[in-house]
């Protein structure tokens, strides 16, 4: 189950509702838990434009199609950085991505430009519905292992060892992809502490609540107090028992990511406490540019890039390896609309990178298939064709983060 931190997340989970049958109570051993790679996962909710994101700036049709505040262009003032990562095609990163482009120059980071889905479906409740549990297809939803698991949640169970935390949701509330960790939090800061919303009153309540109760509910909230006491354990206190301010490396700000980039740095923060994360997720809302996409977009991505500049550099001396892959539930249509946006598409710009440990990260600089956009290339004509699965891509970035551990998706 996910343990939210939060006051209405306390009444109305009861610390049991997203419990899997059969959970156990967790014990956790004195010494520190083995070190285990880190997966986080970036959700970007709305439906992220990947053809602005990162656009075939030499693409004539593209050009013809998209009016330039809808596209990054390869000259001018606004000009996006040129990745060389096609010999056919010139893509550009948007401007306001420039520290994404400085991380795949460092030959860190793989994009993948068509990535998706492969059921077509311009439904943002069932996209993120199918990938929170790591489905392709509607029809797989009948799957015993599938109907109340979150894929990431259980692969983070699979791969991680005796922790407090194995995974971790870097906001107030949990993620499908999580759902079903049994030492899974949802907390946006640990500024206080790891603290219960209603104190040592709150806390009471719940033990009271859930001990020697039968049940799976019962206990999931046991094991979910157990891990917050854990965690609560790792934070450095002064004398007076005051939990400390996180401070990231030198040099790292998360304030011009706003909230986003404090979920990260909440991320960052328990990944060095906690050997044992495996598994971590933060949203990104706003990218359902039906209008006035130009500048909505260049904000968004002023946000996405800032934070995730920040996350790179304060892990970059984690002693284990990380990887971090962004993704978000279909791209956008080719052709704009009359309202200065764009409108539900299919494949999106999946992008991944990472570090940490002895190597770099294995995929650097690698370039997902392109299938163009001509007339005979696009899906029914309109949108950008799906040639890589998203579960594909977090296959890879798995294999390269943990080589024999159990893979996602079966």
């Amino acid at each position: 189950m996910t343990l939210l931190l939060d006051r209405r997340g306390l009444l109305r989970a009861g610390l049991g509702a997203a419990a899997l049958p059969g959970l156990r109570g967790l014990a956790f051993a004195a010494a520190p838990a083995p070190a285990v790679p880190l997966l986080i996962l970036v959700f970007l909710r709305g439906g992220m434009d990947g053809l602005h994101l990162l656009s075939p700036a030499d693409d004539a049709r593209f050009v013809d199609l998209r009016a330039a505040g809808l596209r990054t262009a390869a000259a001018g003032e606004r000009a996006g950085a040129r990745l060389d990562a096609s010999p056919a095609t010139d893509f550009r990163l948007h401007p306001d991505a420039a520290p994404l482009a400085g991380i795949w120059q460092d030959g860190r980071m793989a994009i993948w430009p068509a990535a998706g889905l492969p059921q077509p479906t311009r439904s943002h409740f069932e996209a993120q519905a199918l990938m929170g549990r790591g489905l392709g297809h509607q029809g797989e939803a009948g799957r015993a292992d599938a109907a109340r698991r979150g894929w990431l949640g259980a692969w983070a169970e699979a791969v991680g060892g005796a922790a407090p935390v194995v995974a971790l949701s870097g906001q107030d509330r949990p993620v499908a992809e999580l759902l079903g960790s049994a030492r899974s939090l949802a907390l946006p800061t640990l500024a206080r502490g790891a603290d219960l919303p209603g104190g040592a009153f709150g806390e009471a309540m719940l033990a009271a609540l859930h001990a020697g109760a039968p049940g799976p509910e019962a206990a999931a909230g046991r094991a979910a107090l157990a891990a917050l006491h854990g965690l609560d354990r790792l934070l450095p206190r002064n004398a007076a028992g005051q939990v400390q301010p996180y401070a990231p490396a030198p040099g790292v700000d998360y304030g011009p990511a706003a909230e986003f980039g404090r979920g990260l740095a909440t991320v960052a923060q328990v990944a060095k406490l906690d050997p044992g994360l495996t598994a971590a997720a933060v949203d990104l809302g706003g990218w359902d540019t039906h209008e006035n996409q130009a500048g909505r977009l260049a904000q968004r991505v002023r946000v996405l890039a800032n934070g995730l500049a920040a996350l790179d550099a304060d892990l970059a001396d984690l002693p284990r390896r990380w990887g971090v892959v962004v993704v978000s539930e279909f791209g956008r249509r080719l052709r704009p609309n009359r309202s200065g946006g764009t409108d539900h598409g299919r494949a999106g710009t999946v992008l991944a990178f990472g570090g940490g440990g002895r190597r770099r990260f294995g995929l650097g600089r690698e370039f997902g298939p392109w299938p163009g956009l001509a007339p005979e290339a696009l899906e029914e004509g309109v949108d950008l064709r799906v040639a890589t699965d998203y579960r594909d891509v977090f296959r890879r970035v798995i294999a390269d983060l943990a080589p024999g551990a159990p893979a996602p998706f079966g």
